[in-house]
């Protein structure tokens, strides 16, 4: 099944938000660079889709193990980290859903 261009961007959205808020209250100084860099990977995602790369390209880079390792290899401290985990997942089980992965 398809994926929608406007679906993934509000799933990314989502997911933007939470690393925002990720990186805006760690009390972990050490962190917030890797959650800059997070935050920067998800914003390519969304540059993508803007130079018109298919959804379903996009969202293919998105449920890919190696972005699941990028983001799970080094472990992001406290409330934070688990936030950030749990929305990655969410991200990729909703993409899933949709294109039946």
């Amino acid at each position: 099944m398809p994926i929608d261009n406007d679906f993934l961007i509000s799933k990314i959205l989502d997911f933007l938000t939470v690393l925002y808020r990720c990186w805006s209250e760690t009390n972990y100084t050490q962190d917030r660079p890797i959650f800059a860099n997070d935050i920067a990977t998800a914003v390519g995602w969304l540059a993508r889709l803007h130079q018109r790369q298919t959804p379903i390209d996009v969202a293919t880079t998105i449920i890919d193990s190696s972005t699941t390792k990028y983001f799970t290899d080094y472990w992001r401290q406290g409330h934070w980290g688990d936030l950030e985990a749990e929305a990655l997942k969410d991200l990729q089980d909703s993409i899933k859903a949709v294109i039946g992965s």
